[in-house]
């Protein structure tokens, strides 16, 4: 972890909910959507590719979920060949700025992560969507959900939660964490 990452928090809606927003945490001087696009942009070399956004048990679903995405995990990015190797930065410079987000978070409420899965590197075009939906659930186990936005010049995007009525626009640099299961159910608009 960079010690120099310092995370500026608030509470997304009513602080008993548990929904934090952390503040330019992923500045526009990283330049990750243009470097995800040089290293992946037209690539047709699975995983390291923009691929049409699967549900479930890898189902297309695109009322449901329509957008693309590329997972890239620590063991992807390590053993990323030659021409795909900025995908390797691309994911420390990520996870450096998500670390010590979760970890000021893991304080707050007492839980402690030792997994990270793979970072969903998501792109959604005009009227591209993801449906209200948790990321706990039959097909998928996850504690703590964090999503991190990576630029802001779009409209729509916002992050709705229907559960506690909240609807939450983004900017370039936030990163997103809450509670994984049914309460905290969220679509991307």
């Amino acid at each position: 972890m960079n010690p120099a990452v310092n995370v500026s928090c608030e509470y997304l809606g009513d602080p008993r909910f548990a929904m934090m927003v952390y503040r330019n945490m992923l500045p526009k001087e990283l330049g990750l959507v243009e470097r995800l696009e040089k290293t992946i942009g037209t690539s047709t070399t699975p995983p390291y590719m923009w691929m049409e956004a699967l549900v479930g048990h890898e189902q297309k679903m695109p009322e449901y979920r329509d957008c693309f995405d590329c997972k890239i995990s620590e063991d992807l990015a390590e053993q990323a060949p030659s021409q795909f190797s900025e995908i390797k930065a691309i994911w420390s410079d990520t996870t450096e700025r998500l670390t010590p987000c979760l970890r000021h978070y893991e304080s707050m409420y007492n839980v402690k992560m030792e997994f990270m899965e793979a970072i969903n590197y998501v792109k959604y075009g005009p009227k591209q969507h993801f449906q209200t939906h948790t990321d706990h659930g039959f097909s998928y186990t996850c504690t703590i959900s964090s999503i991190m936005y990576l630029n802001d010049e779009y409209e729509g995007g916002e992050l709705f939660f229907p559960y506690f009525d909240l609807k939450f626009k983004p900017e370039a640099g936030d990163i997103v964490l809450f509670p994984s299961t049914f309460i905290w159910a969220h679509a991307a608009l």
